[in-house]
């Protein structure tokens, strides 16, 4: 049986024998699990035992566990931590053989990276699906963010202003356990009550994630001289250059929807409020927007972008810090400037 996140807590009484975990947004994952696990100690399942598959993992492990006698409790919680591994026909097996004789005093709880419509399609999949309950993780659209921010800050008893909701969105966008830091940030600070963009701006100031963003913020605004630097700065940080190219692509994705949008004759004003630009953001957002007013010219970007993910993924090979110092360079500068490195 297949159920959205948000449906987990309507299938915990009684629990079922085995439930997968999918998907690739951490925070999601964490609190679906933590719920499984709660429920689990609740109903007595008391002793928890982790398995991870790895390099060299031996699927015998899991068909040692699932007969042996609880040390500590007569009910138990396993849990099986695949990652992005794939059971391969071992696993398949071993989990089939689970499937055909399932203990009645242990709960199975897999957790799986996210798995796309052909690996839903294996047979260990399709006789999990017929035997537990999957759930699947998606990540939250753009749209409910703001929503969901404000929903967690109520939960520290903390009221926002749209636009200071709305700063949390865009400098968490995408990171759902980000985001949640930066609430509990807040509350640790300032604690409960209003919070203001002051404070909110404050806070962020204090972390990797801002020195990113304004890096990005440096770009658009076409500062080359300073984006160098900044670049130089983060990179010498020890910052992960995953972080620093995620941030890029996201802004390039956006600006490529927006200038389309522009182009088909929507006003700015009203593209910049159903992109969620705050106030303070959108001088910087106009200005790259003028210095590359042609979606074409951003969906280059993106396809630069996109080359630069092959190469942090290891798919590509190349110099992944000097790729992104060069696709900088040619957003922070005008066409007629960017001789040396033409896209167009």
């Amino acid at each position: 049986m297949k159920i959205k996140s948000n449906q987990l807590k309507n299938h915990l009484v009684p629990l079922a024998p085995i439930y997968l975990l999918t998907g690739d947004e951490p925070l999601q994952m964490k609190e679906c699990a933590d719920i499984l696990r709660t429920a689990a100690r609740k109903q007595a399942f008391t002793e928890r035992v982790i398995l991870t598959v790895e390099t060299g993992f031996s699927w015998s492990n899991l068909d040692n566990e699932a007969n042996s006698l609880s040390l500590f409790a007569s009910k138990r919680l396993l849990e099986l931590h695949l990652g992005n591994k794939s059971p391969g026909n071992e696993g398949t097996k071993a989990l089939k053989s689970y499937t055909d004789k399932l203990p009645n005093d242990t709960i199975l709880l897999i957790t799986s990276d996210k798995l796309d419509a052909s690996k839903q399609k294996n047979k260990w999949f399709t006789n999990l699906d017929k035997y537990g309950v999957i759930i699947q993780v998606w990540p939250m659209d753009i749209s409910q963010l703001p929503n969901w921010i404000a929903k967690r800050m109520m939960q520290y008893k903390l009221q926002a202003t749209t636009e200071v909701i709305n700063i949390i969105a865009e400098r968490s966008e995408g990171h759902l356990l980000a985001c949640s830091q930066e609430i509990e940030k807040l509350y640790l600070l300032y604690g409960s009550g209003n919070i203001t963009t002051k404070q909110v701006l404050d806070s962020i100031t204090d972390n990797a994630r801002f020195e990113v963003f304004s890096w990005v913020d440096t770009i658009l605004l076409g500062n080359v001289q300073r984006s160098i630097r900044q670049l130089q700065n983060l990179r010498s940080g020890k910052i992960e250059a995953i972080l620093v190219a995620w941030a890029l692509d996201r802004e390039i994705r956006n600006l490529s929807h927006m200038a389309y949008e522009l182009q088909t004759g929507q006003r700015q004003e009203q593209v910049f409020k159903n992109y969620r630009i705050w106030q303070n953001r959108k001088n910087i957002m106009a200005n790259a927007i003028k210095r590359h007013p042609h979606p074409k010219t951003w969906q280059q970007f993106l396809k630069r972008s996109l080359e630069i993910e092959r190469i942090v993924k290891g798919l590509h090979g190349g110099n992944v810090w000097d790729e992104i110092q060069k696709l900088s360079l040619q957003i922070s500068l005008p066409k007629r400037q960017n001789n040396l490195f033409t896209i167009y």
